[in-house]
């Protein structure tokens, strides 16, 4: 049986006008992703640590129901449909973006 899969994407944005990147995921882009067939949550996190430019980072963790979900995804019209986005916006040189995909495994709580 096919496992929920965790779909990572770690991001920097340039300092001068990375804010137009984050408004556009806000504002549009994390829900249209979470709609997508086989999406179940999202999350989006600021990290602490800058690139070697002094670039602010981020991730984004995406729950997704099965790798064949997310496959038939990353083959989709919606991802073709945000590249064009992210460059009709002229948001790609205002990032630098990571992917990861994994399987989650065991969770573990503090006492």
């Amino acid at each position: 049986m096919d496992e929920e899969t965790v779909y990572i994407v770690q991001f920097w944005t340039r300092p001068e006008g990375g804010q137009r990147v984050i408004d556009w995921l806000n504002e549009t882009h994390l829900a249209d992703v979470v709609s997508q067939p086989g999406f179940l949550w999202a999350r989006m996190f600021a990290m602490e640590e800058k690139d070697e430019d002094g670039w602010p980072g981020y991730m984004m963790m995406y729950g997704v129901e099965t790798r064949e979900k997310l496959e038939t995804y990353f083959n989709s019209k919606a991802t073709q449909r945000y590249a064009k986005e992210r460059e009709e916006l002229g948001l790609n040189d205002l990032l630098r973006i990571k992917k990861f995909v994994g399987t989650p495994g065991v969770f573990l709580k503090s006492e």
